[in-house]
């Protein structure tokens, strides 16, 4: 995976969408903060949470300490807390989540096949209500 994620990012792609993203995403505003959450999200549900992690890290970091060195604090805050929630929408945005669900399934004790769609509806749900409910506590305490 970090071979991968590596060689991603050498593409450059990472950096055009950053380079897109980042004048929205301005972790000293509201808004901002919703912006690069939503990034965060979707991205941990395409390429997984931590190649997320690794994709966007230093350049939240890099972007948030033009600010202030606290700002810069804050975004590591949120990266690690919205990428570790967003894992929990879907079944492709956690590696923990797909071992657990196929370890679900292979047990004959209980049978239970939790599909993607399954999974989907209750992911969706808890990932708003989490991240609703952390980002502001990150934002008005941390």
């Amino acid at each position: 995976m970090f071979v991968t994620v590596e060689g991603f990012n050498r593409t450059g792609i990472p950096s055009a969408i950053w380079n897109f993203v980042e004048p929205y995403a301005k972790i000293d505003q509201v808004s901002g903060i919703a912006v690069l959450a939503i990034v965060i999200v979707v991205l941990s549900n395409l390429a997984s949470n931590v190649p997320t992690v690794l994709l966007l890290g230093s350049r939240v970091a890099a972007a948030a300490a033009t600010i202030s060195p606290e700002k810069e604090k804050k975004a590591w805050l949120i990266l690690a807390w919205v990428s570790t929630v967003a894992g929990n929408l879907s079944l492709l945005g956690s590696a923990a989540i797909l071992i657990v669900c196929e370890q679900a399934r292979r047990s004959q004790n209980y049978g239970y096949n939790l599909t993607f769609w399954n999974h989907l509806k209750f992911g969706v749900i808890s990932t708003i209500a989490v991240t609703a409910v952390g980002l502001p506590l990150i934002m008005f305490i941390a």
